[in-house]
C-alpha cells in the first residue's frame, strides 16, 4: 500500500500552448504524449489553457462553488436535487437522489454534498424530465447568491470549448482522422458537479466510493488539498495523486474511451475523501460524453486476433460508472473487481497491510506538507 505525496509529480502533465495557438506539428505531438498518458495511469494534468479557460474564469468558479456550500441550510434545501436531479446534493444522496424521489438519507456511505448541472441529461431519467441547456437547470435566486449563476455559466461553457477543442487530439490519438469526432459531439451529455469534502477529523471517512468515471473523459478543477487518490496501473497500487499549486486541471479517462480503445486506454479506478482535520476539500469534475444515442464500439484498429474485442456495441447514454458491487443498486452503474479491492482503514490501528489484495487507505497528510 502507498500513499504517495502532494508534491510527487508522478503524473503525467501535457502543455496545450502551442496546440491551442494552432503551431504546425503540435497536434501530433500532443496526440503522441495524450497516448501515451492514456495508456498510462489514465490521468494526466492539462496546463497553459488560458486561451481557452482564463484564469479569472477559473477564479471566479471557485468562489461560486465555496459560496454554494457555505450558504445557509435553508438556501440548500431550497436547491435539493430535482426529478432532473439537478441542485444540491446534500450528504449521504447520491447523484439520483433527485430522480428517485428524495428517499431518506443516507442512501450511501459517501461524505460530500454537491451542486449538479446537465447538458442533455442526465441519461437515467425519463425524456421529458432531461435537461438540454444549462439554462434549464436548476438555479438560486440571485438575491441568495450573487453572482453564481454567471460565474457557473462563463466556466461551463469555457471547459465545453476546451474539451471540444481536444477531440482531434483524443482522435489522432486514436489512431483516427483529426475529425472523427465530428457530429458525435452535436449535443454532448454533460455534467458539471461543484464537490465539498468536509474535514475529516478522523482520517477515516470516505469521501466518494472507489468507482472509474463512465463518460469520455472528465476535467476535474482541484484545488491545493489533496484527497484525490487512483489505483495506478503499473503496479496496482492506491497512490495518492498530486496537486499543482493553487488549482489545477486533471483530466481522466472514461470507460467510452476505454471502448473505444478496447481497454488500451483504461478508465482509472479512483476514490476521494478530505484527508485534513481542520479544511474541505474543493472540486469540480466536468464529465463529458458524446451524443446520448452514438454507438460506442471497439475501434478496428485496436482488435485484432491477438487482442479481441472486449466489449460489445453499447449506446452511449447507457455506459454508466462502475465500482463496487454493494454500491450498484444505490449508485448506478456496473460491478468492478478492480474497486472491490478497497479498503477503509481501522480507527484504532490505523492504516493496514492486506497480503491478499493492494488495498486502499486514506493517506495521512505529512505535518511538512504545503497546502
Amino acid at each position: 500500500m502507498s500513499h504517495g505525496s502532494a508534491d510527487e509529480q508522478w503524473l503525467p502533465v501535457l502543455d496545450v500552448g502551442a496546440y491551442l495557438a494552432g503551431e504546425p506539428g503540435a497536434l501530433e505531438s500532443l496526440a503522441a504524449e495524450l497516448r501515451a498518458a492514456c495508456e498510462g495511469v489514465g490521468f494526466y494534468f492539462l496546463e497553459n489553457t488560458g486561451a481557452l479557460l482564463p484564469e479569472q474564469v477559473v477564479r471566479d468558479m471557485l468562489a461560486a462553488s465555496h459560496a454554494v456550500h457555505a450558504a445557509p441550510t435553508a438556501v440548500k434545501e431550497a436547491l435539493y436535487l430535482d426529478r432532473a436531479d439537478s441542485g444540491y446534493m446534500p450528504i449521504g444522496s447520491n447523484t439520483r437522489w433527485g430522480s428517485d424521489g428524495q428517499p431518506p438519507l443516507p442512501v450511501y456511505e459517501g461524505v460530500n454534498e454537491g451542486y449538479l448541472l446537465w447538458g442533455y441529461g442526465p441519461p437515467w431519467v425519463p425524456e421529458e424530465h432531461q435537461l438540454e441547456t444549462l439554462e434549464d437547470n436548476q438555479w438560486p435566486d440571485e438575491a441568495a447568491l450573487p453572482g453564481f449563476s454567471a460565474a457557473i455559466t462563463t466556466y461551463t461553457r469555457a471547459i465545453d470549448a476546451l474539451a471540444t477543442a481536444m477531440l482531434p487530439v483524443y482522435a489522432v490519438a486514436l489512431e483516427q482522422p483529426a475529425d472523427f469526432f465530428d457530429g458525435k459531439f452535436t449535443e454532448p451529455c454533460w455534467c458539471l458537479r461543484l464537490n465539498h469534502y468536509p474535514p475529516n477529523a478522523d482520517r477515516v471517512e470516505l469521501g466518494i466510493p472507489p468507482h472509474a468515471d463512465g463518460d469520455f473523459c472528465t476535467f476535474l478543477l482541484q484545488d491545493d488539498l489533496p484527497g484525490l487518490s487512483v489505483l495506478r496501473s503499473s503496479d496496482n497500487e492506491w497512490v495518492q495523486a498530486p496537486t499543482r499549486g493553487e488549482y489545477s486541471l486533471l483530466v481522466n479517462s472514461g470507460e467510452k474511451l476505454q471502448i473505444y480503445s478496447n481497454g488500451l486506454f483504461p478508465s482509472t479506478m479512483h476514490t476521494a475523501s478530505s484527508i485534513d482535520p481542520s479544511r474541505g476539500r474543493f472540486s469540480t469534475p466536468f464529465f463529458w460524453s458524446p451524443n446520448n444515442d452514438l454507438i460506442v464500439e471497439p475501434l478496428p484498429e485496436f482488435v485484432s486476433e491477438e487482442r479481441p474485442s472486449q466489449y460489445e456495441a453499447s449506446v452511449s447514454g447507457f455506459v454508466y460508472s462502475s465500482g463496487r458491487k454493494e454500491d450498484v443498486d444505490t449508485y448506478g452503474g456496473t460491478g468492478d473487481d478492480r474497486a472491490d479491492t478497497f479498503a477503509l482503514p481501522q480507527r484504532e490501528a490505523g492504516d493496514t497491510e492486506d497480503a491478499r489484495a493492494n488495498t486502499f487507505a486514506l493517506p495521512r497528510r505529512d505535518k511538512t506538507s504545503k497546502l
